[in-house]
């Protein structure tokens, strides 16, 4: 019996039956997924996608307490207090004990299985309501004893104060709300009641995982406390995954193993994705995709974008297979027409462009056999039929193409990068929900372009549409299939989104509608102001305001309407110290007020509540730095980066705290991260200079400068930014390492540098040449070389850029520089004109024959240009007499 349970749970996981020959002892129990009789068991029903008739066979009917009579106890026990959880717990309980084993006909094997099943039932009802549709036809309230019926909104209400975690508040209009809780209550609740049972304890924590995840989708926020149970319960599962895929004689054959784990490190991924832990989600998908045995590579390909184009230029296109077992393991039960354009009731429906210049597809030229050769063993002939995808590798590709989005700023090499992953996807439609996921991506990438916007806002319209009707070619099955692989929004967030879509069009009166009708007042009130009018966003505030007095949420809009501290207070009390929005609100209003000893507690006490706040934490960073309250500022700084890695200015202001502290290895640390996201400010590039100098890392310095000095000189270029590119002191100190014989960082002498500084040397000096101080420092990194005539024609023309200021001949302090700068020539003339070196044959050379010709000769220049103005001064004197002593030499 153990392995049928095994089988049976497995089969309603994965969504079909398992990859065992039907001859087979153990799986000649195991129920097909068609409907055979009025007594369907429960696993048959899942699998046939037959949710509400789960939830209420006679199982189901007792957890629920469908049938008890208005005086049964626990009917009366929950109509007085709705204490759902309480109630659910105990008919559970009652249930597990009384039916050891179960004896009804719609039971299955196993009484911990049958009130998994039930939850999985309520759980995929939720999904049916407020994700894939269509509509369920009866609501939970109707699996709960009559005599509560009556109370349906006291039970939503309860719903939704009970799903709110971390400050974070579920959507007030989610559909069918009740279902979640159900959900939550049996899978997440009593999670530890099923890991009693060793078999069920395998799939139940991967349940409860996925209500927890639907749980966040629901909410408004993000929230911590979800996250942290999230990944705790995702160790649980891979550990149970592998003692799976271990075992000689389990349930799952090689194919189902493969696909399990694959399913797992996908939606582990997704999670990870949801908290924009990209760098660990893009790890994950890669062991999804290690798993599933999946190739693909994005490569190019000639070809045509437009109706007009006369040459064919390179188009980036993706190149895929999957693997042979997983492309021929699971035929599939039902054949999906995903992808249908055709009129009527199809879905989901491909919008065509229809535009008189870009092609519908790309029209790729034909390949020869060299090109082909060039491709390597994963072929791309754009002539060949593309071949047929597994669903799990079509929601891989969509993973991928969702953390290119993350892990790249917006701008539309980004676009161009993801559309191949998405074009990929819909050239072989295979599942409703995967290719509605590859619409909506597709929708999102064109909504930017001004040729594409009208087919993106049109096929957003169309996929809100889907869901709200039966849909003849595809089944409920199928829509849940692979939904916790792929992002799918729900119906109110694609309406929401469409609504966007609207008023980014301008199209403002049918986005208000569309709030409107939601109840989602913010955003009414932003189309009220966009509209210009104010006011009429302060009246309906008021107004809602009158008839729920206790409404948080409106409480902080009318605060920022009025810019009133004083809403968003009440707004805290009101919740009873719970709505963390209000202390965010409250927080920002004293920051703009440059009043930050009373805006820091705001932010402390928001993200108590929810730390997962990137933008809170900053502000508290900055907030810690303007009070020199460096502890705190580290902590939220931290607390950033831990969120977001690539937030690259977070890094930099803890480098600077770090500076500030004198820890300037730590701060070094930092900024070479605040590099990695921000290469182009020349500002963090000039902290990592001075920093790493400070701590004797020459090397990286040197690197730093060369940054520094090249965007520097292409901001004076393009906006004419006149000030200093150089700093003359740190590139002073740079070459004094090399001439002093010191040590870096890491004990290496500075002279193993050498050609690097030079390099650095050459790199200015031909974007600067009018610059006597720089001109000076090659001078000692020559002389150091003993190089003595480039360290003369350096100090010549340090020379020449101080006596080719106009300035000398009017300004006496101008004269006396120049008269110093000249005396201090002819000593370089003097001291290295008559050394010796030798040339590239080898010959014996003089550095300057003629050097006293030449320092007579720039004497002689300058007296005769200042003679008029300055002879009488004493700095001129001193000329009369560097001349004297040169005739007598």
């Amino acid at each position: 019996m153990a392995a049928t349970i095994d089988q049976q749970q497995w089969s309603v996981l994965l969504g079909s039956d398992l990859q065992r020959k039907p001859d087979t002892t153990a799986d000649a129990s195991l129920p097909t997924p068609e409907l055979s009789s009025e007594t369907s068991s429960l696993t048959q029903l899942l699998l046939a996608g037959e949710y509400g008739l789960a939830l209420r066979t006679s199982v189901a009917e007792a957890i629920f307490g469908t049938n008890l009579a208005d005086t049964d106890a626990d009917a009366v026990a929950l109509d007085s207090s709705l204490d759902l959880a309480a109630f659910l717990t105990k008919r559970t309980l009652a249930y597990l004990d009384n039916a050891n084993p179960p004896s009804s006909p719609s039971s299955t094997t196993s009484a911990p299985l049958d009130v998994l099943f039930v939850a999985i039932s309520g759980l995929y009802a939720f999904v049916q309501a407020g994700w894939t549709g269509p509509d369920l036809g009866f609501k939970p309230v109707d699996l709960l004893p009559s005599l509560v019926r009556t109370k349906a909104k006291d039970l939503d209400k309860q719903a939704l104060e009970k799903l709110a975690v971390g400050g974070e508040t579920t959507y007030h209009l989610s559909p069918q709300i009740l279902f979640l809780h159900f959900a939550r209550i049996l899978l997440v609740d009593h999670l530890d009641t099923f890991k009693k049972d060793a078999v069920v304890a395998k799939t139940a924590p991967w349940w409860a995982l996925r209500t927890l995840f639907l749980q966040q989708r629901s909410l408004e926020g993000p929230t911590g406390l979800l996250q942290d149970e999230m990944l705790a319960l995702v160790n649980d599962i891979e550990t149970a995954l592998t003692g799976e895929v271990n075992a000689e004689n389990g349930a799952l054959e090689a194919i189902d193993k493969r696909e399990a784990a694959t399913r797992l490190w996908i939606e582990k991924g997704l999670i990870l994705h949801w908290y924009t832990e990209d760098t660990k989600a893009y790890e994950t998908f890669q062991k999804a995709q290690s798993t599933s045995g999946f190739r693909f590579k994005v490569t190019g390909a000639m070809g045509k974008r437009t109706k007009f184009q006369q040459f064919d230029t390179s188009q980036l296109v993706v190149v895929a297979e999957s693997s042979e077992e997983m492309a021929s393991s699971r035929p599939s039960t039902y054949k999906s027409k995903a992808g249908s354009s055709e009129g009527g009731v199809g879905g989901p429906k491909n919008i065509e462009h229809n535009d008189d210049t870009v092609l519908e597809k790309i029209q790729f030229a034909d390949i020869s056999e060299e090109e082909r050769a060039r491709l390597g063993d994963l072929e791309l002939d754009p002539s060949k039929e593309i071949v047929d995808l597994h669903p799990i590798d079509h929601a891989l590709l969509l993973a991928f193409c969702l953390n290119i989005k993350n892990t790249n700023p917006a701008h539309g090499l980004t676009v161009e990068q993801m559309f191949p992953f998405v074009t990929r996807v819909l050239e072989t439609p295979n599942n409703w929900t995967v290719y509605t996921m590859a619409l909506l991506l597709r929708s999102r990438l064109e909504s930017d372009k001004s040729r594409t916007v009208e087919r993106g806002v049109l096929q957003l319209q169309a996929l809100v549409d889907q869901t709200k009707v039966e849909d003849e070619t595809s089944t409920t099955r199928e829509r849940m299939h692979h939904f916790f692989s792929v992002l799918l929004p729900s119906k109110w967030e694609l309406e929401k989104e469409l609504a966007e879509q609207y008023m980014s069009l301008g199209v403002v009166r049918s986005a208000l509608d569309i709030f409107e009708r939601m109840e989602l007042w913010e955003d009414v009130i932003a189309c009220y102001q966009f509209l210009d009018q104010p006011d009429k966003a302060k009246a309906l505030c008021r107004e809602l305001l009158v008839k729920n007095p206790s409404n948080v949420k409106l409480l902080c809009i009318i605060g920022d309407l009025d810019q009133d501290p004083e809403k968003y207070k009440e707004a805290w009390e009101v919740s009873g110290h719970r709505f963390a929005r209000a202390q965010r609100s409250l927080g920002a209003y004293y920051f703009k007020q440059q009043k930050f000893a009373e805006a820091m507690p705001c932010y402390q006490s928001a993200l108590k509540i929810n730390p997962l706040f990137e933008n809170s934490w900053f502000i508290l960073g900055c907030i810690g730095m303007q009070l020199e309250d460096f502890d705190v500022a580290i902590d939220a700084f931290t607390k950033v980066v831990s969120i977001d890695h690539s937030n690259g200015e977070a890094w930099n202001n803890l480098a600077a705290i770090h500076m500030q502290r004198n820890n300037n290895l730590d701060a070094q640390h930092a900024l070479r991260q605040a590099l990695k996201e921000k290469r182009e400010s020349w500002k963090i590039w000039s902290n990592y200079m001075y920093c790493s100098l400070d701590v004797g890392d020459f090397t990286e310095a040197i690197r730093a400068m060369g940054m520094v000095v090249e965007l520097r000189w292409k901001l004076r270029k393009e906006d004419q930014d006149g000030s200093e590119i150089v700093d003359i002191t740190i590139l002073d100190r740079i070459v004094q390492g090399l001439t002093r014989d010191l040590k870096d960082l890491f004990s290496r002498r500075v002279a193993f540098q050498e050609s690097r500084i030079e390099e650095l040397l050459l790199g200015i000096t031909n974007r600067i040449t009018n610059d006597p101080k720089i001109w000076k420092i090659c001078g000692k990194f020559y002389f150091w070389q003993k190089n003595y005539v480039e360290c003369l024609e350096c100090q010549l023309k340090a020379y020449r850029s101080v006596i080719h200021n106009p300035k000398i001949e009017t300004d006496q302090a101008e004269f006396e520089n120049g008269v110093e700068a000249a005396i201090e020539m002819v000593d370089w003339y003097r001291n290295l004109g008559p050394l010796t070196f030798k040339d590239k044959e080898g010959q014996e050379q003089v550095v300057a024959k003629d050097w006293a010709y030449r320092s007579k000769q720039l004497i002689k220049s300058l007296m005769a240009r200042t003679r008029d103005t300055w002879e009488d001064v004493p700095a001129f004197e001193k000329l009369k007499g560097t001349m004297d002593d040169l005739k007598s030499e």
